[in-house]
């Protein structure tokens, strides 16, 4: 086992708003957002756990839609973070489901000290700023700017910044006096450092950073993107734009930002530990002293430590035991949509998954209702689509339009020509028991169109090398992400739907018509004419059939009653610097 440390052991130690409002330990929270709702239930007696993404008011197209109206100059004001205040009982929309309670029963005001320890499925991968490494990792690091859950861009990083009438150019006004762990001030220097690096690393899933023609510096605090085309969907770049401490970000055993939490050890495959950043910028946070996060790939041992006491939170629970626990009241279950989608996908150049009409077939093949229903016990919707409803792109016709027909789908496959017996491998991530269990339905079900598939359960790392590099004769079950972003953007960054790097092997010469459709969705900065292009978008989805969606997927998140300030980010992860233990 490999074990990366840093160079210095820091000692342990020990929101705001928490975006969530909390009432009873039988009540509801909600937090509402675009693309990105948290509920979270502590001992609710027979309640639905469901992201209900209905209730969303606020949205992207509204964002867009001011911003495109004849801003000419947007400044963002200039603004530190504001002191904690106590939650809220109820927001606009929704009550609590029991009278609010007395004042001497406040919100208790958040503690600081504790070592958070966190189970997650998924290990960070490789000690880079620039690639994705799972939400605990992403506590080294800050970012420019952030949203929140309304999809309103806040400060980070630059305490302001203003964007061009023709979004060709963005210009930040830096924080100042702001130091990496290192003791090094960050200027804006190590801004265009970042950018720069994120622009010339492949499969970064920052490749928006080849939008910019050039990166001005004309002061210490100060730095200019340039564009030659209208970058609308700028900040969508820059919510995943790590800023790491230029002389140590590409030095594999070490992560060095500005974030809340310093790096102290990786031991791969196993544990990633972090401690408390007591020089961070948002004064009094983070509350934790530090975060122990363990990787646990086997959801039955995950189970086994959350519930044994040897966890505080575990990160995707076992749906079965999810929904066991939610009417336990030592414990808060959360649910947030941040954008992820379950789908099938299928390598496209291998016969006779070459055959758009084969593919087509298949989208009659896949039982989401069983999947949504049985497999993820109702916490999901199934959908031909990968949009959350309050996604601009949603469209409810398209998303309900290929009901599961295996009739029809052997008919189409005959018609493509597919006669003969088809074999094939299915490639999963093993620690999933949802994957595992909808593998063999869909190994059932194909078995009775004369595909049969061999099921192959990976580690993480196994089943990123395969599928990414097109190393598989048949199938990949799993998901995608970034669609709780603009849809182009979704199209851009996810490896599932990207027209140029998925992982379905879907490329040059019969992907051209789809990169031109991205292409210009990325730089239309009228919301109306993107409407029609995110529908475009849809159609060339189920057109193409590189992937088969089968439902937007929510995140779980379990903790134990000790645990406060639970709050979402945009991009799968949570805000810990405003996580607190009782």
């Amino acid at each position: 086992m490999m074990v990366i440390r840093a160079e210095n052991v820091f000692r342990l130690e020990a929101p705001a708003r928490t975006l969530l409002r909390r009432t009873h330990a039988e009540s509801t929270c909600v937090a509402l957002g675009v693309g990105n709702l948290l509920t979270a239930t502590r001992g609710a007696t027979n309640r639905r756990l469901r992201s209900n993404m209905e209730q969303l008011t606020l949205s992207r197209r509204r964002a867009l839609g001011l911003i495109a109206s004849g801003l000419g100059t947007i400044v963002a004001a200039s603004c530190g973070v504001p002191a904690p205040t106590t939650p809220a009982t109820s927001v606009a929309g929704s009550s609590p489901s029991k009278p609010a309670p007395a004042a001497a029963s406040a919100t208790p005001q958040p503690k600081t000290g504790g070592t958070l320890r966190y189970g997650s499925d998924v290990d960070v991968n490789r000690l880079d700023p620039h690639f994705r490494l799972g939400d605990v990792y992403y506590t080294v690091y800050d970012r420019l700017t952030q949203y929140d859950i309304h999809h309103n861009v806040q400060p980070m990083l630059a305490e302001s910044w203003d964007v061009s009438s023709d979004f060709t150019t963005i210009k930040f006004n830096l924080r100042k006096g702001v130091q990496f762990h290192n003791g090094t001030e960050l200027d804006a220097t190590a801004i265009k450092f970042n950018s720069e690096r994120a622009r010339d690393l492949p499969n970064t899933q920052l490749d928006e950073a080849k939008w910019w023609t050039s990166i001005e510096t004309p002061d210490k605090y100060t730095v200019i993107f340039k564009s030659d085309k209208p970058r609308p969907l700028a900040f969508d770049y820059f919510e995943f734009l790590n800023i790491a401490e230029p002389t140590s970000a590409s030095d594999p055993t070490k992560a060095v930002g500005t974030g809340p939490f310093k790096f102290v050890e990786w031991k791969q495959k196993d544990s990633l530990t972090l401690t408390k950043n007591t020089s961070y910028w948002q004064s009094g946070k983070p509350y934790l002293d530090g975060i122990v996060m363990s990787v646990i790939t086997d959801p039955q041992a995950m189970v086994s430590r959350f519930e044994g006491g040897s966890l505080d939170v575990a990160i995707n629970y076992p749906v079965t035991d999810f929904v066991r626990l939610r009417d336990d009241a030592g414990y808060t279950q959360y649910t947030f949509s941040a954008g992820n989608f379950s789908c099938l996908g299928m390598n496209c150049q291998v016969a006779p998954w070459d055959n758009k009409k084969a593919r087509e077939a298949l989208l009659y093949a896949v039982d989401r209702v069983r999947w949504a229903t049985t497999v993820q016990k109702g916490l999901e919707d199934p959908s031909t689509l990968p949009w959350p409803t309050t996604s601009p792109a949603y469209e409810e016709a398209k998303s309900n339009a290929f009901q599961f027909d295996l009739e029809k789908a052997a008919a189409m496959l005959k018609a493509a020509g597919v006669t003969g017996p088809v074999t094939g491998d299915m490639i999963m991530q093993n620690s999933s028991a949802e994957l595992t269990a909808f593998a063999q339905i869909l190994q059932n079900d194909f078995a009775k169109l004369g595909v049969t598939l061999t099921l192959k359960p990976q580690d993480q790392a196994s089943y990123l090398d395969v599928v990414n590099n097109w190393r598989y004769q048949g199938f990949w079950l799993g998901g995608g992400s970034f669609a709780q972003l603009d849809p182009a953007t979704a199209f851009t960054k996810s490896r599932a739907l990207s027209v140029t790097g998925n992982s379905s092997a879907f490329s040059a010469p019969v992907n051209a018509a789809a990169v031109e459709l991205v292409g210009r969705a990325t730089t239309e900065p009228d919301s109306t004419k993107r409407k029609q292009l995110y529908s475009d978008l849809n159609d060339m989805l189920l057109d193409e059939v590189y992937i088969i969606c089968m439902s937007p997927t929510a995140n779980r998140l379990i903790t134990t009653s000790k645990v406060h300030g639970v709050a979402p980010t945009l991009h799968s992860a949570q805000r810990w610097w405003e996580t607190w233990l009782a």
